[in-house]
């Protein structure tokens, strides 16, 4: 890791550090509220494989937000929620000061503030004693900021449960991967009686949508008692809805896209980039993963773009990405996005991007092959995986399997709030596993959680420890053995230092 880019991650690292405290509280709560949603609906919930949270030693450290809390398991229905009512905003204008106040949790948010780009909505909405204004909002055509304050004017704590949004006829599908929910301002997240709260709401741009201006923004308040928050029923829940109209070709005059169609080759891997896109917000490298590849890619390692303009260079470093995984812009694992960070430099002679590798895998060998009797790995994605034998002192069952690797170079990235978190390098587990007659079988979340094991710790010299739970159902072991589990992303690196010129003048 250059110099230059460390000093820019220990910074980073050190801002999120100071807000770790704050949120606390988000963090707490969302624990709790995905236990309960846990409990419900088990086998119609995909599971994926997660521990406790990542410990980032000195370069890094992750930066917690309310994303989709959500309702139990399947969520509830939200026709029967009504009586939501619009006006006009009534609040006292003050060109979005409550947001500039610093530290505004969102850094993306604060620079296309600190930009003027944010466009005024001020309309409200109110229903049961509690009232949402939206205070504005503002899109480049792929990503959607929405600025909100939520008043209580009841009685009783509420907090923000569940968000929906409409872009014109098309609603975004539960569970709304890619949007995130977050305070704006340092504090908790309950909303106590008599309180306002300030909120940003963030997702992707659909990208079948083009033609419409339409958005409807709706939030989901739910008490915070214990019944309410285990509950999936709508009368603890109060719905706010608010309609408006927001272009996303509003800064389509500062939009520079510039076509690329040149190939990057990893591995026998073949990456298409299809275009540099410089907006207001950020700077987007369009991808595709040639699907003749023999390997699924995961992620590229460590991509660095840089551009030159006269003596002037810059290199952005970090970027976020938009996939199939976390986003309803890509419908399959074929096409990628990565997100820098905006740029002035948005007209250069050259730009090029570097990369240290991939992470990638055969397909046929994204599975784990157990025995629970024998208690026995027979195949793994790959071969740095290590079995733990010491069940009982984490809790473990006999219908699970416990395993540990140590990973090594190890890279990071910035989230959709621009807080620079470390690599992912869990596994997407599947829902469903099948036993050696070909039978399938839905898997079932722990009742108990595991006593310090599962998760990530990573350190910032880029190794780290991966402890994962190979969790089944209380029936497993009777089931025909081996057990049969696949996986839908693995991280498995790839070194081979590759790097391309995107765009030339010459």
């Amino acid at each position: 890791m250059l110099a230059k880019e460390e000093r820019v991650l220990k910074q980073d690292a050190q801002e999120v550090h100071l807000h770790a405290k704050e949120i606390k509280e988000l963090k707490i709560y969302n624990a709790m509220r995905s236990g309960m949603a846990q409990g419900k609906k088990r086998s119609k919930r995909r599971f994926y494989s997660y521990g406790a949270g990542a410990v980032l030693a000195a370069a890094a450290a992750i930066f917690v937000i309310v994303s989709s809390i959500g309702l139990p398991a399947g969520g509830t229905d939200d026709s029967v929620l009504g009586g939501s009512v619009q006006a006009v905003s009534t609040t006292s204008w003050n060109d979005f000061a409550d947001y500039r106040r610093q530290p505004l949790t969102n850094r993306l948010v604060g620079g296309i503030l600190e930009r003027n780009l944010v466009k005024p909505v001020r309309q409200s909405a109110s229903n049961k004693g509690y009232r949402m204004d939206v205070d504005g909002a503002v899109t480049d055509g792929r990503k959607v900021y929405i600025l909100f304050n939520v008043h209580n004017g009841t009685d009783q704590e509420v907090i923000p449960a569940d968000t929906k949004i409409q872009f014109g006829d098309f609603e975004v599908p539960y569970p709304h991967r890619g949007a995130a929910l977050e305070l704006a301002n340092s504090g908790e997240s309950r909303i106590q009686p008599g309180e306002n709260k300030n909120f940003i709401y963030s997702t992707n741009y659909p990208a079948s949508i083009t033609d419409s201006k339409d958005l409807k923004f709706t939030l989901i308040l739910t008490g915070t008692s214990e019944q309410a928050l285990a509950s999936s029923s709508s009368k603890y829940r109060t719905s706010l809805e608010v309609s408006f109209q927001l272009d996303p070709d509003d800064f389509k005059d500062q939009v520079r896209t510039l076509p690329v169609n040149r190939t990057l080759t990893v591995d026998g891997q073949q990456i298409i980039v299809h275009q540099v896109q410089y907006t207001p917000f950020n700077t987007y490298v369009d991808l595709e993963y040639d699907k003749a590849n023999t390997k699924q890619i995961f992620s590229l390692l460590n991509p660095v773009l840089t551009a030159t303009t006269g003596s002037q260079t810059e290199k952005l470093v970090y970027p976020g990405r938009i996939t199939s995984n976390n986003s309803e812009v890509y419908k399959d694992s074929s096409q990628a996005t990565l997100v820098f960070r905006y740029t002035g430099l948005n007209q250069p002679d050259s730009i090029s991007l570097k990369i240290a590798g991939i992470s990638a895998l055969e397909p046929e060998h994204m599975k784990f092959v157990v025995d629970l009797n024998k208690q026995q790995v027979i195949e793994a994605p790959a071969d740095d995986w290590e079995m733990v034998t010491s069940k009982k002192e984490h809790n473990a069952t006999a219908e699970e399997i416990l395993l540990r690797r140590k990973v090594t170079n190890m890279f990071y990235y910035t989230d959709s709030q621009g807080a620079v978190q470390a690599e992912y390098i869990g596994a997407g587990l599947d829902d469903k596993f099948t036993d050696a007659n070909g039978q399938v079988h839905d898997r079932a979340n722990r009742e108990t959680p595991l006593i310090n094991f599962g998760g990530t710790m990573i350190s910032g010299d880029g190794t780290g420890i991966d402890e994962m739970s190979l969790s089944f159902d209380s029936q497993a072991a009777d089931y025909p053995q081996p057990l049969t589990l696949s996986v839908s992303r693995i991280w498995n690196p790839i070194m081979e230092t590759q790097s391309i010129e995107l765009f030339s003048k010459k």
